[in-house]
């Protein structure tokens, strides 16, 4: 049998073999002999749906995922766990991206729709070809993505709201370099979170506070993804918190980035006066069961992006004040084109 080979940007990887025992959940196995003292390991930087968390559980997602993996890797597959800057976690878990031959199980996971990123500083191994394998199921409506029947709260807020506890890790977005206090979590695009056990864990980083979500000379300021009657059209509300106009021709929104709708350009010669708005319509482009909503640079660098999970009919998300932080709760008498006030 010829050895196993990790690609070469893999080479320094540290990485241990063995055998698996039995599969617990989406994201957790057990091994037959001891890696690093344990013999469970807890697949790095994904998070499938709870199928026993105090007691309770995530449905028929859960149980997908976990039926999966034991599809995957029944008793007695080899395997090579491959760990990065922080080999095991509080729990005594090793932290491990899980090979079966070629194949990254943490990513394929993520590929078939049964679990979400879920990128904990430091470890930050394989952080974009993740994003891409989420962002592909999230695409084709895989798994937990389903328009139809999507899973309602992720596994941390699942986990959050059974422990009866608050949100307590910085989260920080991948591409702006910013983050956000725990609360605010939502702020961050979900495909975008890296998240940080301290604030000084983040700026140690390089992460900078988003002063409000001012990443870039103009602001996504409201979003109506769907209209029914009082309205016609979806639109996007764009503002310039400046005091002085702002060019925006070339600028691009978009749903998805890499997927999802075609972006769309705004015209050469477009400007948003100081202070003012400039306002997008559109139809049949943003989906009601969640999207993205990203404002790109005409050199497609991500200049502001907000996530939705749902919607509801006629109501738009917006920022209160005007370029503040993005409020919890629909409005149901949306401003276009004037003040969140």
């Amino acid at each position: 049998m010829m050895p196993f080979l990790f690609p070469a940007h893999r080479a320094e990887a540290a990485t241990y073999t063995s055998v698996v025992s039995d599969v617990v959940d989406g994201d957790t196995i057990h091994l037959q002999t001891p890696v690093l003292g344990s013999t469970t390991v807890r697949l790095v930087s994904v998070d499938t749906p709870e199928t026993n968390y105090n007691g309770q559980n995530q449905g028929h997602h859960a149980y997908d995922a976990s039926n999966y993996l034991k599809q995957l890797l029944p008793p007695g597959t080899p395997v090579t766990i491959e760990t990065d800057v922080e080999e095991k976690d509080s729990y005594g878990r090793v932290l491990g991206h899980v090979w079966k031959g070629n194949l990254d199980v943490n990513k394929e996971i993520l590929r078939q729709g049964h679990a979400v990123t879920y990128y904990i500083y430091p470890n930050m191994k394989y952080y974009e070809e993740y994003r891409a394998a989420m962002l592909e199921a999230k695409q084709a409506g895989r798994g937990i993505w389903n328009p139809a029947d999507p899973l309602t709260e992720l596994p941390f807020e699942f986990r959050l709201r059974i422990g009866g506890r608050q949100p307590d890790k910085y989260v920080g977005d991948y591409y702006t370099k910013t983050y956000v206090d725990p609360a605010n979590y939502k702020q961050i695009p979900v495909e975008n979170r890296v998240f940080f056990w301290t604030e000084a864990d983040a700026q140690s980083a390089g992460y900078t506070r988003d002063n409000g979500g001012n990443t870039g000379p103009v602001l996504i300021n409201e979003v109506l993804p769907a209209p029914q009657t009082a309205y016609t059209k979806e639109f996007v509300e764009l503002y310039n918190p400046s005091d002085n106009p702002v060019n925006i021709g070339g600028y691009i929104i978009d749903d998805i980035v890499g997927g999802g709708s075609a972006p769309y350009t705004i015209p050469s010669g477009t400007t948003i006066p100081a202070h003012g708005y400039w306002v997008w319509e559109t139809s049949n482009y943003f989906n009601n069961t969640g999207d993205d909503v990203t404002l790109k640079s005409p050199s497609g660098t991500i200049v502001d992006q907000y996530t939705y999970s749902s919607t509801a009919y006629d109501a738009s998300w917006y920022r209160k004040p005007d370029g503040g932080n993005w409020s919890a709760t629909q409005d149901s008498t949306p401003t276009k084109a004037a003040s969140n006030q």
